[in-house]
């Protein structure tokens, strides 16, 4: 994603670049149509401030990703896969079971793509939700 072409067409093509979507609530939703084996990954939500900053790096690679895999073990005490399992609990409390299983790369079926992608606004505000419930506030 790092490196990735963003597409300016925001009509849902389906070309292999990102489709970057800024939110008015201080998220970003990155369209990723990405699959790997049984795993999907169709998009994803985070803040735009964290969008940003991660684009602005000027190098991110295999190292990079090894070190954050090292620094998220060393600073909580868990590593990448538990992180993944962590965030789809979370989510899983507030959002649509079909909601949450996107999020994780789990979906089901081509039409609980299509439900998520329509309901992204709803989507965005839930996920805020989530992590609200957990006293966890996110930057925006």
């Amino acid at each position: 994603m790092h490196d990735a072409e963003i597409c300016s067409n925001f009509g849902g093509c389906n070309c292999n670049k990102l489709h970057v979507i800024n939110k008015s609530n201080g998220f970003t939703i990155v369209v990723i149509n990405w699959f790997r084996g049984n795993k999907k990954c169709y998009f994803t939500i985070l803040p735009t401030r964290i969008w940003e900053e991660f684009r602005k790096v000027p190098n991110f690679n295999e190292v990079d990703i090894e070190v954050a895999h090292k620094l998220i073990k060393k600073i909580a005490g868990i590593m990448f896969v538990e992180l993944r399992k962590l965030h789809y609990n979370v989510m899983s409390r507030i959002m649509d079971m079909n909601e949450a299983d996107i999020l994780a790369g789990r979906a089901k079926s081509v039409s609980a793509k299509h439900y998520a992608m329509y309901e992204m606004d709803r989507m965005t505000e839930e996920y805020i939700q989530a992590w609200q419930k957990f006293n966890v506030n996110i930057p925006r």
